[in-house]
């Protein structure tokens, strides 16, 4: 596919989005999205924060804050609106591997000590801590009801948990480390990357419905929508695949060396999707995604002069939003309820017939 470069003069209004990324150098740094005299939307450096001593791993955004986890193996909490430390979450015992924040509300933290922690974001406690993988885990991902989440680890196993109750639903031996695990958004599919291989699997069976070969290694996947899906991996390039048709869609070339990290944004009240894109040999890309299959336009770059690891994105909805009041973590060590209930982040009553399956199964076990 030919990539096009596009003249980014438009009139809309100044852009409400900044790119943030960590780094193999421990760095936390932002890019603004602005417009520049003539119009045209350009990267500016927003921000430089070093407050971990070892490479950063994951970072993840919700209200105003950037959580970062590093090999130091602590959770950064970065505030964006007053652009100071936060404070910091120490409750593992090894590199902090994933991050993922369910709507405002709880962030779940992955290590390579083997457990999921969940922490409440207006107290930043630890409210549960699920012992989830032998050896380590290397993904999760919360499913957008909350009533679910999945995650993959080194004991080469895949592990679906029932939130409502705090346990795990069942367990599937998936043979390999996968490296992602990503749900669709209305989640009726997910997604498992496996060194070059990515399994599709669907709720209402629970099985691979299709496979893709990507010959690469893989480094991200993520849908644009219940049937579209993208995947970058160790290669320049970035390809989009039809889940219902069972084919990949298109294909361009992003960078010149491998593609660390992407996410999809709209930009202020447009609903054209763009696409950031970031390599580990620097530089991060916006890109304007047309309706699939149509080229991709490069709207603007920036290069960040360091080794991009992992790519977040956080849009401030109104400016004028008063700074979150909550509590700080007051220790070194973060504070672990004592609280032995489960999480319950939903009403298990409003689940779905392919959920309440999943609970059936849960309570049989």
């Amino acid at each position: 596919m030919v990539v096009s470069v596009e003249d980014a003069r438009v009139p809309d209004a100044q852009p409400n989005l900044e790119v943030l990324v960590g780094t193999y150098e421990e760095f936390n740094l932002g890019f603004r999205l602005q417009r520049n005299v003539e119009g045209g939307l350009i990267f500016v450096p927003s921000f430089t924060n070093h407050s971990h001593c070892g490479s950063i791993r994951s970072v993840a955004t919700c209200k105003q804050f950037l959580a970062s986890g590093s090999t130091d193996e602590s959770i950064r909490l970065f505030n964006l609106k007053t652009r100071s430390e936060y404070g910091f979450l120490q409750q593992h015992n090894g590199t902090i591997t994933c991050l993922d924040f369910f709507q405002q509300s709880y962030l779940f933290s992955g290590s390579d000590d083997g457990n999921v922690c969940v922490w409440n974001t207006r107290t930043w406690n630890c409210e549960k801590t699920l012992k989830a993988h032998e050896g380590g885990v290397t993904a999760i991902s919360v499913h957008p009801s909350g009533k679910l989440a999945l995650t993959v680890g080194k004991d080469r196993a895949m592990k679906t948990w029932n939130l409502i109750k705090g346990r795990t639903a069942y367990v599937t031996n998936i043979k390999a480390v996968a490296d992602s695990v990503k749900w669709s958004p209305d989640g009726t599919i997910w997604a498992v990357s496996i060194n070059n291989i990515v399994n599709i699997y669907e709720v209402k069976s629970a099985g691979i419905i299709h496979t893709v070969d990507f010959k690469t290694r893989v480094n991200f996947v993520f849908f644009l929508n219940e049937d579209t899906l993208l995947i970058g991996g160790e290669g320049p390039n970035i390809e989009s695949h039809s889940v219902t048709h069972r084919k990949p869609v298109s294909q361009f070339k992003a960078h010149e060396k491998r593609v660390k990290a992407a996410a999809i944004t709209k930009l202020n009240a447009s609903e054209e999707l763009h696409l950031i894109t970031a390599s580990n040999d620097g530089f991060i890309k916006l890109w304007r995604i047309p309706e699939i299959p149509g080229e991709p336009c490069l709207v603007t770059q920036v290069d960040s002069t360091c080794r991009i690891t992992c790519l977040s994105v956080w849009t401030e909805k109104n400016p004028s939003l008063s700074v979150q009041k909550d509590v700080k973590p007051l220790s070194a060590e973060a504070r672990s309820s004592s609280s032995k209930l489960p999480i319950e982040l939903s009403n298990p009553e409003k689940a779905s017939p392919e959920l309440k399956t999943i609970y059936s199964r849960t309570d049989e076990s």
